[in-house]
């Protein structure tokens, strides 16, 4: 008996695919005369046994065919055809958007490209560091501003667990377990507790490059980073300033600007009215993080640099408002 209402079940669910009316197929699996119904009408016959067996087995598919028809009705009309009613052909179709790789990703591709094409390898690591790969390795103590909660966020300051303010760490992690020569490019997150205005987030993107060896000088420096940033902002002309800045890690250090393609150098809202826009920052690596990674800067020296994509996507695309990019408007992503 059990048997028959397996084979029932399997009849009734082929036979569902095909269905256009519910009372049909109601009539041939619960009608009277259905071979299931016949089934339940003789229990009555069975063993006390057979009939608590095949009872619950008749009873569960009764249940399961009536769930299954009492879906039909939402699909197929009374007449057994289509309803319709309820489909306006003269409603345009929705447009389907082919998607797109964001335009921070697309900068960082290219700074990865362009980079290689100078011989830097590309390299990354972990988001979550300690400060000594952050700032210790990097000549930033304990007491130095930069370590301050009013810029970085901290997991847990007792055990000295942040997410990275800079892809440095990743260059110190680097130089650790690489003898040099090297160039490497690393991009990447970083986060900061900045305010939100129109050139910073809290979270934003950084790539940094480091060279190691014993010929490189400040003019290699001045020079490489003039080419890299004229190719990737796509513009021959771009002039390009340095300024005489601090950063703990190297000496001597410079600050990078670009002229404001938003306002050609005139002053506006992007560039705080200066016409110049801040793109990063490079200097001589520091001998003493040379020495906190094993390097002998007695042999050895070399330059880092860093910028961000997300101002180079800014210039690029004429962008006044750095945190559109990570807003998720699909208006303002199609664009690129």
């Amino acid at each position: 008996m059990t048997n028959v209402l397996e084979k029932i079940k399997i009849d009734f669910d082929s036979d569902l695919l095909t269905a256009t009316s519910s009372d049909e197929i109601r009539k041939k699996y619960l009608g009277r005369e259905s071979e299931l119904m016949s089934i339940l009408a003789n229990l009555r016959n069975l063993s006390a046994e057979e009939k608590k067996e095949v009872g619950k087995t008749a009873n569960e598919l009764r249940k399961y065919i009536e769930e299954k028809i009492a879906a039909i009705p939402s699909k197929f009309s009374s007449n057994n055809t289509l309803d319709l009613q309820t489909i306006d052909f003269t409603e345009p179709a929705k447009k389907n958007y082919i998607g797109k790789v964001h335009p921070v990703s697309q900068m960082i591709e290219e700074v990865i490209e362009v980079f290689g094409q100078f011989g830097f390898e590309w390299v990354e690591g972990p988001e979550i560091e300690t400060d000594w790969f952050c700032f210790e390795a990097l000549n930033m103590p304990e007491d130095h501003p930069a370590r301050d909660l009013q810029d970085t966020f901290y997991l847990d300051k007792e055990m000295h667990i942040l997410p990275r303010t800079h892809t440095s760490a990743v260059q110190i992690r680097y130089g650790l377990n690489h003898k040099p020569p090297f160039r490497i490019v690393v991009p990447g997150r970083v986060y900061r507790n900045e305010a939100v205005d129109a050139r910073h987030t809290f979270m934003f993107h950084q790539f940094e490059a480091m060279i190691v060896d014993d010929v490189t000088t400040v003019t290699d420096c001045k020079s490489i980073i003039t080419q890299i940033a004229r190719r990737l902002l796509r513009n021959d002309k771009l002039e390009i300033r340095f300024r005489v800045a601090f950063f703990p890690y190297t000496e001597p250090s410079f600050e990078i600007d670009g002229t404001c393609k938003n306002c050609g150098g005139k002053g506006c809202s992007v560039c705080s009215n200066k016409g110049w826009m801040e793109l990063g920052g490079l200097g001589m690596v520091s001998p003493q993080v040379l020495r906190n990674i094993g390097i002998d800067p007695e042999k050895y020296q070399g330059f880092a640099l860093g910028f961000g994509p997300e101002r180079f996507a800014m210039l690029r695309h004429d962008v006044k408002y750095l945190p559109e990019f990570f807003e998720n408007d699909l208006r303002f992503n199609r664009q690129f």
